[in-house]
């Protein structure tokens, strides 16, 4: 009886390693057999987490609308789900994530005021702040309110302070470069932006430090 919840588990945390060293068709084939199993086990929990991982991967591969249809399912599952709030929290800002990326702001908007609104119910959480609080800073700086993003990234360093790890020093220096972007602070930026790539090579997230070997390409051409 444990066996497909199991593999299920296996398959997921899989596919979100496989994603984050670029092993994207390997990632994409085992997040699926995980959302097909906990499908079969009636697990709504894991099929909603796998659900966002899913999605965070379609998204990074340019695949907008498939990726919201797979975070969709993921919102559905969530509802029965015995930690919805936190699960559906992520998903938002999953959503936030890709509606922003398609240009859609005003959805990206709605979608972050929801998964702040969820996360909020449940005090501070590692793992939803660390999916929310970065897209805020990216959606108020393509709102024009660079004040408000400023405001994100003070919350970003201080989950830096109570968490400490390298992924949370990069993720706090890449909101943090952005920033500076947006204020046209190049050398500041680049400055950030190199932290944070160290500090995702350190955590072994190659994907998220090869965007910011992107975003460093861009700003100093």
């Amino acid at each position: 009886m444990g066996a497909p919840r199991a593999i299920a588990l296996c398959q997921s945390f899989n596919g979100a390693l496989e994603f984050q060293v670029g092993h994207w068709s390997e990632a994409d084939k085992a997040l699926r057999e995980s959302i097909q199993l906990f499908r079969q086990i009636g697990a709504a929990d894991g099929e909603a987490l796998t659900c966002q991982r899913l999605g965070i991967l379609q998204t990074a591969r340019g695949q907008l609308e498939e990726a919201l249809s797979t975070l969709e399912d993921g919102v559905v599952a969530a509802k029965h789900a015995k930690l919805r709030a936190h699960i559906q929290g992520r998903l938002y800002a999953a959503i936030a994530r890709n509606r922003l990326l398609a240009g859609d702001l005003a959805a990206a908007d709605h979608s972050l005021s929801l998964g702040q609104t969820l996360t909020e119910s449940h005090g501070h959480c590692p793992l939803c702040e660390s999916l929310l609080l970065p897209v805020a800073v990216s959606v108020r700086i393509a709102q024009g309110d660079l004040v408000g993003a400023e405001e994100y990234c003070h919350q970003l360093d201080e989950a830096t302070s109570r968490y400490g790890s390298h992924s949370w020093v990069a993720l706090a220096a890449q909101a943090r470069a952005e920033l500076a972007a947006a204020y046209g602070n190049t050398e500041e930026a680049i400055a950030h932006y190199k932290r944070a790539q160290a500090g995702f090579l350190e955590a072994n997230n190659e994907y998220a430090a090869a965007q910011c070997e992107e975003a460093l390409a861009s700003l100093q051409d």
